[in-house]
């Protein structure tokens, strides 16, 4: 089948007319100086490929669990102190349930349909989208009026069937960090609602994850200029040996840069999913423990009536 389009190996005439009238040698020699400097470039350019692929193969640690304990290379917030009003520390957590964690880590969007349903107390009749912490304009909206996509939980019918939206925000409706979403706002109910505060661990886990996710963000868009600038050159200099050899440089250095971004994305996936399983099982264990009071707490008020009817009883009689 005959191919149809630009031929392989050549430059689309559109871009020869519009740089030919800047540099009438661009495609033949490279445009003299230029192809040197190009040249400079891509000794440059090859000098950090060659410190940047072994930082990516090096660092493989980084994108797995093993990443965890990065998290005590960062301080706590000077306010929290050991538990934060917590009936267990987030450390302490998965030791005093441990299946508890085990679930949330392996299985964590079913994991956090059970932790929405204990901060709620149980009662599902309080349920609304997100509770509500995420309402107001998103995406186009935020720009420009009535368009998608603006948020006003309690209107879509939840109370009808709120277990089925409930299991909509764990799998579905934030996508891949719909877990993560419905876990922020399933702890932030219950700190607000019961008076806990922020567990010394997970202030040094947020630390941890803003200052990779920086680093993450900050790989990502070097890979993407890099990489389009040496495709940029490659294209519009293609007679030029400097050139060609500073588009090939470019594109190694982007494809180092970009491993190296990929390994931190993974490792903050795994600190995150690590650190939702503690503080989920530290969630559980804190409304079981809520649980286990109000029932020793009932006989004793029981008794307690018991005595003062008694009383009565016999005042009466007297």
């Amino acid at each position: 089948m005959q191919s149809i389009g630009v031929p392989q190996g050549s430059t689309p005439t559109f871009i020869e007319d519009s740089v030919g009238a800047v540099c009438p040698h661009w495609w033949t020699e490279g445009c003299g100086e230029m192809d040197s400097l190009f040249g400079t470039c891509a000794n440059c350019l090859e000098a950090t490929a060659n410190v940047l692929e072994p930082i990516s193969d090096a660092i493989w640690c980084l994108g797995s669990p093993c990443a965890f304990p990065l998290i005590f290379c960062f301080d706590s917030d000077p306010h929290t102190n050991e538990t934060s009003g917590w009936a267990v520390s987030m450390l302490g957590a998965p030791c005093r349930r441990p299946i508890s964690c085990c679930f949330a880590i392996t299985c964590p969007n079913l994991a956090q349909w059970e932790v929405r349903r204990r901060a709620l107390g149980g009662d599902m009749s309080r349920y609304t989208l997100w509770q509500g912490q995420h309402d107001g304009p998103h995406c186009l909206a935020r720009y420009c009026d009535g368009a998608p996509i603006t948020i006003r939980s309690g209107t879509y019918g939840e109370s009808d069937c709120p277990h089925a939206f409930l299991c909509f925000e764990v799998w579905l409706l934030g996508g891949i960090c719909s877990p993560c979403c419905s876990f922020n706002v399933s702890r932030n109910m219950m700190k607000d609602e019961r008076g806990l505060g922020m567990d010394p661990t997970e202030a040094r886990q947020e630390k941890c994850v803003g200052f990779f996710g920086e680093c993450f963000r900050n790989c990502q868009q070097l890979a993407c200029c890099v990489g389009c600038a040496g495709c940029i050159i490659g294209c519009c200099a293609p007679g030029g040996e400097g050139s060609q050899e500073c588009s090939g440089e470019a594109g190694r250095a982007s494809r180092a840069c970009f491993s190296i971004a990929h390994t931190l994305w993974r490792g903050i996936w795994s600190v995150k999913i690590i650190a939702i399983g503690c503080m989920s099982a530290q969630m559980i264990h804190e409304d079981m423990e809520v649980k286990d009071s109000l029932i020793q707490s009932e006989p004793k008020s029981m008794e307690m009536d018991r005595g003062s009817n008694a009383e009565i009883g016999l005042d009466t009689k007297k």
